[in-house]
């Protein structure tokens, strides 16, 4: 290695242990860019929020994170661990992004799977607005501003510590002990369920439904008998630290989806018979 080789990689070194935010603001930026931007949130609070454009991996895209934020991280975790890059034995036609926060795992899909049809849903504003943005150059994506929920109507939104990245719902006017306070002290939205989706959307199946919902996925996968029959692979993160009780409704209502992959704090399930199997058990290379 160069000297001045060797100075970049030690660099990098210390500043990976002087602050571990590093490590991702690297990953997410590259190495002077990400140091430069994490500086500026660290010197000037009022940077946090900033919106910021990365360039994608393996393509001439850029997509737009907000600084300080947990942005920064789902981009790296997408598109630098490759959280959904499964292997499947055919690409799906129909996608559900269940939970698609700011758009960057519907990104990643609808560059993964152009032709594939993605319904992506997101209920709050700000997140929404710029799911819209980092999906607009797709014209195979439709966000919805709404929550999945099990009924129609609305649902409360509510903010429980996390920031935008761990938004969570409840019915209006019950309290959730998770929640800073009653469910109902949050933002109304709309809420639209599993059977909306499939007719609102005219969809006789979905090939691949990814649901990250932060605990709303219990009620969910509990009362999912009326449309679950009609989806052949299942792609989410469980939050019983959140919500107890998620795992065990989840693996109730998928007992016919008997080939199962787990990376890192995602579950994948499919059906014997899904046109997607088989697939390995972890990101392609």
């Amino acid at each position: 290695m160069s000297s001045s080789g060797q100075v970049l990689a030690n660099s990098r070194e210390f500043a990976a242990r002087a602050c571990p935010e590093f490590t991702s603001y690297a990953r997410c930026f590259g190495t002077a860019r990400g140091l430069a931007a994490l500086a500026m949130v660290r010197c000037w609070p009022g940077s946090r929020g900033r919106i910021a454009d990365v360039p994608v991996p393996g393509s001439a895209r850029q997509l737009q994170v907000r600084l300080g934020t947990s942005d920064i991280n789902v981009f790296v975790h997408i598109f630098r661990w490759g959280e959904y890059a499964w292997e499947f034995a055919e690409s799906p036609r129909v996608i559900v992004d269940a939970g698609a926060y700011t758009g960057l795992s519907t990104a990643f899909f609808a560059l993964r799977y152009p032709a594939a049809k993605i319904i992506a849903i997101e209920p709050d504003e700000a997140n929404f607005q710029l799911l819209q943005r980092n999906t607009a150059a797709f014209a195979n994506v439709q966000a919805v501003r709404a929550a999945l929920w099990v009924e129609g109507g609305s649902v409360a939104l509510a903010d429980p510590g996390y920031g935008p990245w761990g938004l969570r719902l409840a019915d209006p006017g019950l309290a959730d002990p998770g929640l800073a306070g009653p469910a109902g002290d949050g933002t109304t939205v709309p809420a639209i369920t599993m059977d909306d989706v499939l007719r609102d959307y005219q969809l006789d199946t979905i090939d691949l439904l990814k649901v990250d919902i932060e605990g709303s996925e219990k009620e969910l996968f509990a009362a999912a008998d009326s449309w679950i029959g009609r989806v052949d692979a299942i792609c989410l993160e469980l939050h019983d630290r959140f919500k107890p009780g998620c795992s065990r409704a989840f693996y109730r209502a998928v007992g016919d989806f008997r080939t199962e992959f787990r990376l890192g704090e995602d579950v994948l399930v499919l059906r014997d018979e899904s046109r997607l199997c088989p697939v390995s058990g972890g990101p392609a290379e």
